[in-house]
């Protein structure tokens, strides 16, 4: 049997083991040894099949010990969509209107789930952007931890981790935003429009807060625009 084969041979084992026997993040799986002798597939097979899943973030190994069900996360999807971009099978404008459906819906059900903690966050991002209007990478590190105190705010972990990994794929853009927008005046309207994010968050009016989340990313739209990105 070709190789190809046999490693997603193991691959369907191993989550099948996990689905069959109702595994969670945090437990323990077979061993490469165990799941070697039972599929009777060589042990180097095993290992680039484990290694696989441990690159999607499937299971998580350690030195010495036995590998455990993945917690979910951003990162075999950030590194797909960082792919996607890098070789033009997407554009950035088309990741740009994914992110503002979803930051939009974000907005949206964070004003019905956010908790104080939440609120005091997100405040305290918006005071960081204001001081770091002049330096346009303080400035985006803020906008990034507004962003994700808000998918935070959802309580929906996909929310989390697809908004999350679109961040992580549009830094230098939203810095390329904040540098063509060269009047103080216009950076400080970015700021006082996710002010009034927090302000209709808190206030549980989660219409507003839609409005005001698709009224920012149609300004950084038109701003990403003028500075040739696609």
């Amino acid at each position: 049997m070709p190789t190809d084969s046999l490693t997603t041979r193991v691959i369907d084992h191993v989550f099948d083991h996990i689905r069959l026997n109702g595994l969670t993040s945090g437990e323990t799986l077979p061993s490469e040894m165990r799941t070697s002798t039972d599929l009777k597939i060589s042990r180097g097979i095993v290992r680039e099949a484990f290694r696989s899943l441990e690159v999607a973030g499937i299971i998580e190994k350690g030195n010495g010990r036995s590998p455990k069900v993945g917690e979910l996360n951003n990162s075999f999807l950030t590194h797909l969509m960082l792919h996607a971009l890098s070789t033009s099978q997407v554009s950035m404008k088309q990741v740009l209107e994914i992110r503002t459906l979803l930051e939009v819906h974000a907005a949206q059900m964070a004003a019905k789930r956010r908790t104080k903690s939440d609120i005091a966050r997100l405040r305290a991002a918006v005071s960081g952007m204001k001081k770091a209007a002049g330096t346009p990478d303080v400035f985006v590190a803020h906008d990034l931890e507004f962003h994700a105190v808000i998918d935070g705010a959802t309580g929906n972990p996909l929310v989390d981790m697809m908004c999350g990994a679109m961040h992580e794929c549009m830094q230098q853009t939203m810095r390329v935003g904040i540098v063509n927008r060269r009047a103080k005046a216009d950076i400080l309207k970015v700021v006082e429009t996710h002010h009034q994010i927090v302000d209709a968050v808190e206030e549980g009016n989660s219409q507003r807060a839609g409005v005001l989340m698709r009224k920012h990313f149609e300004e950084a739209k038109k701003s990403i625009a003028r500075s040739g990105v696609e």
